[in-house]
């Protein structure tokens, strides 16, 4: 069973690769994290391959994964320079962020994005 940390390192490789497949196959058949593209919530690996297709899709997203950490919880926090292209090469936003990966059986089960640095 893979722990947090080393599942959002896998997850982000295959982000930078565009792979959404790989990507999905790190998700619980239960997971939910909230779909930024459109209204609602992503659910399970299909809503996630799904998501990331979109995604790739319709934006050029670069994310990169600048630090990580396991909490105490066992989750993985990590810190994340975002920046978003739409296709004509257009900055759409840059931001930094956190994300806070929660796994249930060795695989992703719910991602919650914030403004807040890893503490």
């Amino acid at each position: 069973m893979a722990d947090a940390r080393e599942l959002v390192l896998r997850l982000h490789e295959a982000i930078s690769r565009r792979d959404a497949e790989t990507a999905a196959a790190l998700f619980h058949p239960l997971a939910r994290f909230r779909n930024y593209l459109d209204e609602g919530q992503v659910v399970g690996p299909a809503g996630a391959q799904a998501f990331y297709l979109r995604l790739f899709e319709t934006l050029a997203p670069n994310i990169d994964l600048l630090s990580i950490q396991t909490l105490a919880d066992g989750r993985a926090q990590a810190e994340l320079q975002v920046s978003v292209h739409d296709r004509s090469g257009r900055l759409w936003s840059d931001s930094r962020v956190t994300a806070t990966y929660t796994v249930q059986d060795g695989l992703i089960q719910s991602v919650e994005l914030g403004p807040d640095r890893p503490s």
